[in-house]
């Protein structure tokens, strides 16, 4: 009988089951920290920039929407850079089991 790794039978049990919106978005944060970072920081900076608009104060607004953009950027950056992480991680672990065999 084959042994598998704890990633293995996870993915496992999640084709057989399927999965919750709650549960993979939980398993998406734990492969790739950085991406809700930078929502959550896109959604700071957008509501500090809407504060500023609300109460007059321009030069604070101004420098929060470009917060925004910049975490924007990041936030992409991230998802951009886990995805290619992960996949030459899988790459690298499939040509292992191969190699294995």
């Amino acid at each position: 009988m084959p042994e598998y790794t704890r990633e293995e039978l996870t993915r496992m049990r999640i084709a057989m089951e399927g999965e919750s919106a709650w549960d993979r978005m939980k398993r998406k944060s734990k492969e790739e920290p950085l991406v809700p970072a930078g929502v959550a920081l896109t959604c700071f900076a957008l509501v500090a920039a809407t504060v500023g608009v609300r109460t007059g104060n321009r030069a604070y607004a101004n420098n929060m929407f470009r917060l925004r953009v910049a975490a924007q950027g990041f936030t992409v950056f991230a998802m951009v850079g886990g995805s290619l992480y992960y996949s030459y991680k899988e790459k690298q672990a499939k040509s292992e089991k191969d190699a294995d065999n």
